[in-house]
């Protein structure tokens, strides 16, 4: 199953930040390009990726699940998105 998330658009500049922490598990926050921290926006973080893409809450959780269900990796995520706009087809 593929969900269809919009990317981002050059006018708002949102982004989200998926991070893995050291328990195994990853979670996301969504904010604009300007906010990413250059730190660890997790104190237990391990890895954190901005993915261009600004998916609603029911997208984003579907994501997050497949992350840790280990359907979907960091790497394949970040193959997704855009500055540009338009949407991505990502395989929750």
């Amino acid at each position: 199953m593929s969900i269809t998330v919009k990317n981002t658009n050059p006018d708002t500049t949102k982004i989200t930040l998926f991070g893995e922490l050291d328990d195994g598990t990853f979670d996301a926050r969504i904010m604009a390009e300007t906010d990413v921290p250059y730190t660890r926006c997790w104190d237990n973080g391990i890895e954190q990726r901005i993915i261009y893409i600004q998916p609603d809450p029911e997208q984003l959780q579907a994501i997050l699940k497949a992350l840790n269900e280990r359907r979907l990796s960091l790497d394949q995520l970040q193959e997704f998105g855009s500055i540009g706009g338009g949407t991505s087809d990502i395989p929750v």
